[in-house]
């Protein structure tokens, strides 16, 4: 009520209080650990004023508390229990699979009775043969590699299962944990790409669609039809997300992100080759320069934004970096780009030297000739290679 009257009476002071209550906990969310972490991000949750989800965020505190842990061995048959009671066995046998290969990944509501609802997560790539096994995870690698593969260092996140043991991806608690659970990773890993996996659309499809996360594709396993929602954090960065977060929780507004906070498309390595070609041939003209492909990408992100003067910076950098490299070394052993690396002391080479003439004291040494040949006097007018002993 207090904030209602507040909007009414002052929407611009009701958003800046909202901004920096949200700022706060999403900077205390980054910040602690374990399950201080988890309960801020639980508080994140009732900032979604205006959510498909609302109700159902609000009518979890009406039934006491709740708190979302993280899962342990023992909780590992219950959960492939749930799954198999609701989605069958095919789809139980790949959440034992994945329990056994990432059980980290589980996140779970505890109730009077045990296990109240759950959410297991995959942070990909595993290495595991369940990549493959598992046609869900399959597809959205497949989607992936065709789209825009992750770079050394990114990694991708899915929330795979999740529901309560109730009526599974309907219940509320079954909304609590994937939501918690999701959260904490979108704002904490060096992500490419988020999917979720569900087999409600009419219940979770609205709630994505808030979010801005597109649907990706459909998919059949075990006589059960999933749905794929993913994000590309490299073209909405996740801070962005964020900030266009905190106006939808206090608006409603639903659909895809504004094209103006996109970033183009990550390139692929073809095509960056292409750009930095392209950038240091038109190194000195700033209007060619800020047409490359280049500036939509971090090469050229400065505190305001793309800049073609970081541009020209960072290639210069990276062209003085590979110019201290040693010769015939790769460049994916390429030394730090600040100091440069030590010098090799060079060994001391022997001129070519005639015999030693009269009145000169030579060192005493063994003469080895550096010729071939059949005769003695063509032997004698080759050089000679002192080889002190």
């Amino acid at each position: 009520m207090l904030t209602a009257e507040l909007e009414r009476r002052s929407p611009e002071r009701q958003r800046r209080l909202h901004r920096l209550v949200h700022d706060r906990i999403v900077a205390e969310i980054r910040a602690t650990t374990g399950l201080d972490r988890q309960h801020t991000a639980q508080q994140l949750l009732f900032m979604h004023r205006r959510s498909p989800l609302t109700r159902t965020f609000w009518s979890l505190r009406d039934r006491g508390s709740a708190a979302v842990v993280p899962g342990v061995p023992e909780d590992h048959a219950a959960v492939v229990a749930t799954v198999d009671r609701f989605l069958g066995p095919d789809n139980a046998a790949l959440a034992r699979g994945w329990l056994a290969e990432a059980p980290e990944g589980l996140h779970l509501v505890r109730g009077p009775a045990g296990l109240a609802a759950f959410a297991l997560g995959l942070i990909l790539p595993t290495g595991s043969a369940m990549e493959r096994r598992d046609p869900v995870v399959r597809a959205l690698l497949d989607h992936v590699d065709r789209t825009a593969p992750p770079r050394p260092g990114e990694q991708i996140h899915v929330s795979r299962f999740q529901g309560g043991v109730v009526d599974y991806e309907r219940e509320d608690y079954g909304a609590l944990a994937p939501s918690v659970a999701a959260l904490i990773t979108w704002l904490t890993r060096p992500l490419a790409w988020s999917f979720t996996v569900t087999s409600t659309p009419e219940v979770w499809g609205p709630f994505f669609e808030y979010l801005a996360f597109p649907r990706i594709t459909d998919l059949s396993v075990g006589g059960w039809t999933f749905v794929l929602y993913g994000m590309d954090w490299r073209r909405l960065p996740v801070d962005v997300w964020m900030d266009l977060m905190n106006d939808r929780e206090r608006t409603g507004t639903s659909g895809p992100a504004p094209a103006s906070l996109l970033r183009p498309a990550p390139l692929t390595r073809e095509a960056f080759s292409a750009a930095v070609r392209t950038a240091l041939r038109d190194l000195h003209r700033d209007d060619r320069l800020a047409a490359n492909p280049l500036m939509g990408t971090r090469l050229a992100q400065g505190p305001s934004g793309p800049s073609a003067d970081v541009c020209r910076s960072q290639l210069r950098r990276a062209v003085a970096c590979i110019g201290r490299q040693r010769r015939g070394t790769a460049s994916s052993t390429a030394p730090s780009c600040g100091r440069p690396p030590p010098r090799r002391p060079r060994r001391r080479s022997w001129a070519c030297r005639s015999a030693p003439t009269a009145g000169t004291r030579p060192r005493r040494s063994t003469t080895w000739s550096t010729c071939s040949g059949p005769s003695r006097s063509a032997r004698s007018s080759c050089s000679t290679r002192p080889v002190h002993r």
